[in-house]
């Protein structure tokens, strides 16, 4: 695909906001013109560009400065300082609900907000049937937003957002609303944006999903650019961040969202091998390890991959084993798989066992089942580190 010039450039963009403790003061600062209050740096001298069929996700914490660089971005929020274009039609996913009026129907949003994004009345109208579909609200179509869910509200959004063909989309944590049907739907969608060339910022705390999805992440820390460069690279070292200043001390799940309404879903996970001591299956370093898995599918003609991750008692990922390098499970209503390590290279400690069924793209999870503390490890002697490496050791004379 010719990318060509930019879609999205930012150019030291920043955004300070003045609060005040009080709506008087507030008041009382815009009617004498006096700067009362303090000054919050929400952004600060924040460059990128993203090209056609390009896509940048946006990482931090809550209160980084992600949602503001977004909204930015989409016209919402002028910047305080720097300049920043967009070029094209530009969609976005901000705060859900925000552009629809809670008393016009379904219907009536979809033309109000349609034409906001830059449709004239005959483009609205050849598009509206594509949104509808794509929604499948059916008659809640008809109904006020007002009654709508959050997901239902996600629905609508999403569907105008992208079958208006943008050629700049801003997702920002949409896929975290709606069952597992939705967001597969919602992963596929975005999936054939890119690839016709839309230029895609995606925000999301599911470094999964970042990385899956995007070329490149940009990583911000109180309004601050801390790395922007390849996803997978910037990702590992905001978690290795995350690791360091806020120790887990209890397994916990990667951040996805389960579909457990899918297709298909996990009916046992057991490890197997070892030596089973009070109550513990225990394995001893250099031993075989196993996890089997039995699953069913209701669409036997869809293609799903499977996946393992084993995470230490404090939350540490140490590896994982799937499926998405390999033919897919395909064609029966019930399945019997096993992963296998013939040599545990895994030194001590008690671990954690996360299975995944996931879609044909190894993006979206139809069903996660989690293990807590599933097989401990014990060595003959006191061993350093996690795992054990096969290594040499060579002496020159």
């Amino acid at each position: 695909m010719e990318r060509g010039s930019p879609l999205v450039r930012a150019l030291d963009v920043g955004k300070t906001y003045r609060l005040h403790h009080s709506n008087f003061a507030r008041l009382a600062s815009a009617l004498t013109g006096r700067r009362g209050g303090r000054e919050q740096v929400a952004l600060e001298s924040v460059t990128f560009d993203l090209r056609r069929g390009e896509s940048l996700g946006i990482i931090g914490h809550n209160g980084a400065g992600k949602s503001t660089l977004l909204k930015i971005l989409a016209g919402v929020v002028q910047p305080t300082r720097g300049t920043f274009e967009t070029t094209g039609r530009v969609s976005s996913i901000l705060e859900l609900g925000s552009g629809f009026h809670p008393d016009f129907s379904g219907r009536d949003n979809i033309r109000l907000n349609a034409a906001m994004l830059g449709l004239g009345e005959e483009e609205v109208e050849e598009r509206r049937p594509a949104i509808e579909a794509f929604c499948e609200l059916g008659e809640f179509l008809d109904q006020p937003i007002k009654v709508y869910s959050t997901g239902m509200v996600m629905r609508l959004a999403f569907a105008i957002a992208t079958q208006i063909e943008p050629e700049v989309l801003i997702v920002d944590e949409a896929l975290s609303v709606g069952d597992g049907y939705f967001q597969k739907k919602c992963t596929d969608r975005l999936l054939e944006l890119t690839d016709a060339g839309t230029a895609l910022l995606f925000c999301s705390h599911a470094m999964y999903y970042v990385t899956s999805f995007c070329d490149r992440a940009l990583w911000l820390d109180h309004g601050q650019v801390q790395a922007l460069g390849p996803a997978k690279e910037v990702v590992a070292d905001y978690e290795d961040s995350l690791l360091r200043d806020s120790p887990v001390t209890q397994p916990s799940a990667p951040a996805l969202e389960t579909g457990r309404a899918g297709p298909a879903r996990f009916v046992e996970v057991e490890v197997a091998g070892g030596e089973v001591q009070d109550g513990r299956r225990v394995f001893a370093t250099g031993g075989s390890w196993s996890v089997q898995l039995r699953l069913e599918s209701d669409a036997p003609e869809r293609e799903m991959h499977v996946g393992v991750g084993i995470n230490r008692a404090d939350g540490v990922e140490v590896f994982t084993l799937r499926t998405t390098h390999l033919e897919p499970l395909r064609g029966q209503t019930e399945y019997r798989v096993s992963f296998a390590v013939t040599e545990l290279p895994l030194t001590k400690g008690s671990f954690s066992v996360f299975a995944f069924l996931l879609d044909e793209s190894g993006l979206h999870v139809y069903d996660r089942q989690v293990l807590p503390e599933a097989f401990v490890v014990e060595s003959p002697g006191y061993e350093f580190g996690v795992v054990r490496v096969e290594h040499e050791f060579h002496r020159e004379v």
